[in-house]
């Protein structure tokens, strides 16, 4: 179900209260916001161009022309300022009259020729530095509404699917499938795919991230697919078998799914994401195969399908109840072919939630 304004807009308050609560852990007089994600995350503004300049007491949202009227229908809780030069400029503006302020900025999406500019066009009466902590990782943890947009997104993927596979036929290629799959999701109320949707068949399937093709569906196939929903994204794989597949991709998705299982084992809040990582590696190292699981484990699922936390070895994200994101292990074999099994979880008081429901089976009949 659909989730209204009233709703939506209601999120907004305790969102920029945990934008604040950053800025007074560092000491900031403010901070200024301009990855699109985030700024959607703390107004529900979705267009392409736009900057909020969040302070302790108030709050501006800036844009340009083009952008005006859907600003007017989207944006809440914050003063609206429309800009006519460059949006550094426009930021100046906001700030003048208010010397000596100490603002924030992700310097991850920030660009550096930005910051340059608004320290000119600021002429030193406020200060602009680098923010220690991550706002991409205060949307990590997701409110009831976020759940709600992510749950029925996951459904239509899974609806997708399902019917996508149901009409494969021996002459079915790559491109066939995936664009199967988008109609489906499509025809279910997706708003868009979260990505280029992956297929790929037999040797191809050892290609991570394969852009499908006009192969013909044989042997082991990787689907990789995902949905937006109410702005939010979903992301599945499945790996499914039409027609015969090598003994050595049959053991390797035992091994995946073995994987998959011992990583669920150790996901609580508390734990280090790197801990999951590894608790799913060891049992694909452990049957000769660590060299063929190149990429991390997993990663977080919301309003970007790849954002905090990161589930990885080199990660340094713990995980908190509230989180959402993906447990994916893969074996790829050069020349034979690859698996993976990817599901999303939710990260409850007591363990994880899988919230991805469709069976693990390489059998494609067994999702219908």
């Amino acid at each position: 179900m659909a989730s209204s304004n009233d709703e939506r807009r209601a999120e907004y308050v305790p969102r920029r209260k945990k934008f604040r609560k950053l800025m007074r852990q560092e000491s900031l007089d403010g901070v200024i916001v301009n990855h699109p994600p985030d700024v959607y995350y703390l107004c529900g503004f979705s267009g392409s161009s736009g900057i909020v300049v969040l302070l302790r007491e108030r709050g501006y949202f800036l844009t340009d022309f083009r952008y005006r009227e859907q600003a007017a229908l989207e944006i809440t809780g914050l003063r609206e300022v429309i800009y006519d030069r460059s949006p550094e400029e426009g930021v100046a503006d906001v700030l003048r009259g208010r010397a000596g302020l100490r603002l924030g900025f992700d310097a991850a999406y920030m660009p550096y020729a930005s910051v340059v500019a608004m320290r000119r066009h600021l002429k030193g009466k406020a200060s602009i530095v680098p923010l220690k902590g991550s706002l991409t990782l205060l949307r990590a943890r997701k409110s009831r509404l976020e759940l709600s947009a992510i749950v029925t997104g996951i459904g239509i993927a899974q609806e997708a699917f399902k019917r996508a596979l149901s009409e494969v036929g021996r002459d079915t290629s790559e491109m066939d499938l995936a664009g199967a799959v988008d109609a489906a999701a499509r025809e279910r109320g997706a708003e868009r795919q979260s990505f280029v949707t992956i297929v790929a068949s037999g040797p191809r399937s050892a290609l991570v991230h394969a852009h499908p093709s006009h192969k013909k569906l044989r042997g082991a196939t990787v689907v990789d697919w995902g949905v937006i929903y109410e702005g939010y994204c979903t992301d599945a794989t499945r790996t499914v078998a039409f027609g015969r597949v090598p003994a050595a991709l049959r053991k390797a998705h035992r091994l995946v799914l073995e994987a998959q299982d011992r990583a669920m084992q150790r996901i609580k809040p508390g734990v280090k994401a790197s801990d999951i990582d590894r608790a799913a590696r060891e049992v694909i190292e452990a049957a000769g195969l660590g060299d063929a699981f190149g990429h991390g484990l997993g990663h977080g699922v919301g309003l970007e399908v790849h954002e905090r936390p990161y589930i990885g070895r080199a990660s340094r994200d713990v995980i908190e109840e509230g989180m959402v994101f993906t447990n994916e292990p893969g074996i790829y074999l050069p020349g034979i072919g690859g698996v993976r099994v990817e599901d999303m979880l939710l990260v409850t008081a007591h363990g994880p939630e899988l919230l991805t429901t469709l069976p693990r089976s390489l059998d494609p009949s067994d999702y219908l």
